[in-house]
């Protein structure tokens, strides 16, 4: 809140002299216990000046206040800037240092703040904390990004629950620094300057390395608190822009050198994955998710090349039934360049054994072409897709290449991705959407856009409609 004209045009020593009484008063009595008639006699002004200056006790309570915060913020940003190029553990302790230094030298600011905490008649109180711990949390969390780009952090933290771990311990500390039965009796209430800062020595190195071994951790802790979360991946961002956009309280990581973003549409869990382009980006990165956490299941989308015989046209979307990686097996005697199969298997499981093709689940797969049906911006297909080394550039080609496999899409990761889901026995579906038409390479009528807004769509529609077991 704002004051007035008439108290903005005060000298700035009566402004100063008005704002300390006040925060004075407020700080020692909360707003319920703080009187006017006291502020007035001390200010040496009359009572009807609060009025003019401020609207009521309320205004002038919310001004002190939020003058107080825009003092901490200036005083939290000097502090960012200044570390900008220090690691996040020596960032982490010059911020709790800084909060010290701010209680010592302004003290009546911060009685003011832990009024409002413990004082629930304090006008607007829930606002005021809201606004305080949003601003707090996202100023760590800034320190936290800092952190990640500079490759400091673990790369599958979360940020916003790692922010929210830092604030409360740090905002504990203050308050116990400040009042006595807030310290347990540990010794932190008004402790000497050098013990004040061995607490912060500590606590800034145990946030950054932990309390229990790397290995206790993982064995004890990693698999009781894993819940299960559905995998999406393309090649590049644009491919997941929209679901990106869409996903609720989302937080970006690395995996195996990858992007990451893990989040929920509406109850999922989803991990958003930006692979890379081919199959050995797919095999690596999505071996790099599924050793780090597992997920109950990897949809591949992103757009890809439409075969004109199978009927699909620009924007319409389809599921494959089975993958082909056209490019592994024996060389063709014929001069083809269509490859034939390979005299030993890639992958064998109890059941079967796989070289370079490799059949989708059927109930998976009808379960989304029944889900999309309903969908009226784009037509749905289901049928064979192939996996590409070599992007193909002629109608020859690509007439071969139907006629062979009857495929109705061509891309450049699917087989990857179902090989790998095969591997670590992970139910897998593809679901993409025709950006071009198989053959020469005619850029001018491609729809890139309109491919990822389509394929998106049917992936999030696909996730809402799906149900997760354990």
């Amino acid at each position: 809140m704002k004051p007035k004209t008439t108290f903005q045009n005060l000298s700035r020593e009566k402004q100063e002299r008005i704002i300390r009484i006040a925060v004075e008063e407020f700080g020692n009595k909360g707003f319920d216990g703080a009187s006017i008639n006291t502020m007035v006699d001390r200010m040496n002004i009359a009572k009807g000046s609060i009025f003019q200056y401020f609207g009521d006790k309320k205004g002038l309570f919310l001004f002190v206040f939020n003058r107080s915060v825009d003092m901490v913020k200036d005083y939290l940003r000097t502090i960012r800037d200044q570390s900008a190029d220090q690691d996040i553990a020596m960032r982490l302790n010059k911020t709790l240092t800084a909060g010290i230094h701010f209680i010592t030298n302004h003290p009546l600011l911060y009685r003011l703040y832990m009024k409002v905490l413990f004082d629930p008649k304090a006008p607007f109180r829930d606002e005021i904390l809201i606004s305080l711990r949003k601003h707090s949390v996202e100023y760590l969390k800034s320190l936290l990004e800092n952190a990640f780009s500079k490759n400091e952090l673990n790369t599958n933290i979360d940020m916003d629950k790692a922010a929210f771990v830092l604030d409360a311990v740090m905002d504990r500390f203050l308050q116990a620094h400040t009042i006595r039965h807030l310290d347990s009796g540990l010794g932190i209430f008004e402790a000497s300057t050098d013990t004040t800062q061995a607490w912060i020595d500590e606590i800034s190195e145990m946030i950054c390395t932990g309390i229990a071994k790397p290995d206790i951790l993982k064995q004890n802790l990693s698999e009781p608190i894993q819940k299960p979360f559905i995998l999406v991946l393309a090649a590049v961002p644009e491919e997941l822009s929209r679901l990106t956009q869409m996903l609720a309280n989302h937080s970006p990581s690395k995996i195996g050198h990858r992007n990451i973003i893990s989040g929920n549409f509406d109850a999922v869990p989803v991990k958003i994955l930006t692979a890379g382009p081919g199959m050995v980006n797919t095999a690596q990165s999505l071996t790099a998710v599924i050793e780090n956490e597992k997920p109950i299941m990897i949809i591949q989308t992103g757009c890809a090349g439409a075969f004109r015989q199978s009927g699909l046209k620009i924007g319409d979307v389809a599921i494959a039934t089975e993958e082909t990686d056209i490019h592994t097996g024996l060389e063709s005697p014929d001069g083809s360049h269509i490859a034939g199969e390979l005299p030993f298997a890639l992958i064998n499981t109890p059941s079967k054994e796989f070289k370079n093709r490799y059949f989708l689940n059927d109930d998976l797969v009808n379960h989304a072409y029944q889900v999309l049906l309903s969908e009226k911006t784009f037509q749905i297909k289901k049928g064979p897709f192939i996996t590409v080394s070599t992007i193909t550039t002629t109608n020859l080609r690509a007439d071969t290449l139907f006629n062979h496999f009857k495929p109705c899409m061509e891309q450049m990761e699917g087989a990857a991705a179902a090989h790998i889901a095969v591997l670590y026995s992970i139910p897998f579906i593809e679901i993409r959407s025709a950006s071009n038409f198989v053959g020469e390479r005619n850029t001018a009528s491609w729809d890139l856009d309109l491919a990822f807004e389509n394929s998106n769509k049917a992936v999030l529609k696909f996730i809402q409609e799906v149900t997760l077991n354990t």
